[in-house]
């Protein structure tokens, strides 16, 4: 354990996906962290509570919990993980877009150039020509 970093003078508290279990969590503490942390962006201990359906006088402990084990902090970690992974997402969608448009132009550019090298200019009317440099441009 001695790569992972930790909070200096918290040296049981491992600072790197602080939103796993943390050294000494209790499986009850963590299951309390976990249904804290997956409540959303607007999560209370509270509104946790009462969504999982448990007693409100569950309350003092899950607080106590939320103290010793930093769910602030782990859960800012966590939603900020969460977004990392979406910006990715919608960056990889973008670069693929962009590949695909640049693609589907290629091959619209080739077939103009085709169908461009088979016409006589000579046949062209002024009009034609001058509606293309329009469009063209």
């Amino acid at each position: 354990m001695s790569d992972i970093p930790v909070i200096p003078g918290k040296k049981d508290f491992i600072e790197e996906e602080s939103w796993l279990r943390q050294p000494g969590e209790t499986n009850a503490a963590f299951h309390a962290f976990c249904l804290y942390r997956d409540y959303g962006g607007d999560r209370t201990i509270r509104k946790s509570i009462n969504d999982a359906g448990l007693p409100e006088r569950r309350i003092n402990i899950w607080r106590a919990w939320s103290n010793k084990y930093r769910w602030k902090r782990r859960t800012g970690d966590y939603d900020n993980h969460l977004e990392k992974i979406k910006r990715e997402e919608r960056e990889k969608a973008f670069r693929e877009r962009e590949q695909k448009h640049l693609a589907v132009t290629e091959k619209m550019l080739t077939l103009i150039e085709k169908r461009l090298d088979k016409i006589d200019p000579e046949e062209l009317s002024q009009g034609t020509i001058t509606d293309w440099l329009k469009t063209g441009v």
